[in-house]
């Protein structure tokens, strides 16, 4: 009896063994730091705003196409910054990112010198210790069925 006890015991941690890294493999994202620079347009005035390139730590990517998840919210960070500091808005916010430094900085400089050489923009640089983007909280979503009509759609 003991013995057939401690066979089924050791099923059991072989089983769990065995799915936990089935559960790690259906994971779609990453958490991993990437380079960031953020972009805001001010449209009724003319002015462009550019932060810093600086490193966001902790941030969660989507692994297949490695495509930065929640993006919105970080121009949403950016846009609340430039509406609070300065007082020409509306703001059109926009975020680059990359994981790798060297490619990040060829597009900071690109963007610097699109926008300094502008004879209709004004460009003003924000600085790390005025703005930081932060990383923000990835909460994975559940795939929600579709709906009949949306079934119906795809038949047509």
């Amino acid at each position: 009896m003991n013995n057939i006890l401690k066979a089924i015991a050791c099923v059991c941690l072989l089983l769990m063994a065995a799915v936990e890294p089935l559960e790690a493999k259906s994971k779609k994202v990453r958490q991993q730091p990437i380079y960031m620079v953020g972009v805001g347009i001010s449209l009724n005035d003319s002015a462009v705003f550019i932060t810093d390139m600086h490193l966001v730590k902790d941030v969660t990517i989507e692994k297949k196409t490695k495509f930065l998840m929640d993006r919105q919210l970080y121009s949403f960070q950016l846009q609340r910054y430039l509406e609070k500091t300065y007082k020409g808005g509306p703001y059109v916010p926009c975020v680059f990112f990359s994981p790798k430094q060297k490619k990040m900085e060829r597009r900071y400089l690109s963007l610097h010198k699109r926008y300094v050489n502008s004879k209709e923009l004004r460009m003003f640089l924000v600085d790390q210790s005025q703005f930081r983007f932060k990383a923000e909280e990835y909460i994975e979503q559940e795939e929600q069925p579709a709906s009949s009509t949306q079934k119906k759609k795809k038949k047509k």
